[in-house]
């Protein structure tokens, strides 16, 4: 949304494109059985974050309304994508007994984090602008999924 609203898109248009990301997650997640049975988990989730982090990467090259619904529309099927395959993931290698703190540690993170990153990337974006907070992002989730692919081997 602050992106869309520095290049000037309308509310409804900003509206559309976080449609777009929603739309996708929801695409992906009815896909999910079926991408699960030919793909394994670190394959699904290394190609997520690879997805995502290329994304992030094009949106500030972007300014036009039907190329951010396609980019918002593949983050959506990167990352909706993602958040399974890591619970899955969470499940099959936590040890015995111990699923449920495995989980609420990753729901900490990822609640830590949606307060954290808001408030750091805001301070980022505002001292040296937009691009290099989603070319950081890019660069993250690029070299995470890189790194999940390695572990999946």
């Amino acid at each position: 949304p602050v992106y869309g609203a520095k290049i000037g898109l309308s509310a409804s248009q900003i509206g559309g494109v976080l449609s777009s990301f929603a739309a996708a997650t929801f695409v992906v997640r009815l896909l999910m059985p079926v991408i699960a049975r030919r793909l394994r988990e670190q394959q699904v989730l290394a190609a997520a974050l690879v997805v995502a982090g290329v994304v992030f990467f094009a949106f500030p090259f972007s300014q036009s309304v039907p190329t951010l619904l396609a980019l918002s529309f593949a983050l959506g099927l990167g990352l909706g994508a993602g958040q399974p395959m890591v619970l899955s993931l969470l499940h099959a290698h936590a040890p015995a007994g111990h699923v449920g703190e495995a989980v609420g540690v990753r729901m900490s993170l990822v609640n830590s984090m949606a307060f954290a990153a808001p408030i750091l990337l805001g301070a980022i974006g505002a001292s040296v602008g937009i691009v290099p907070v989603f070319w950081s992002v890019g660069a993250s989730l690029a070299a995470a999924g890189f790194l999940a692919r390695r572990a999946g081997r």
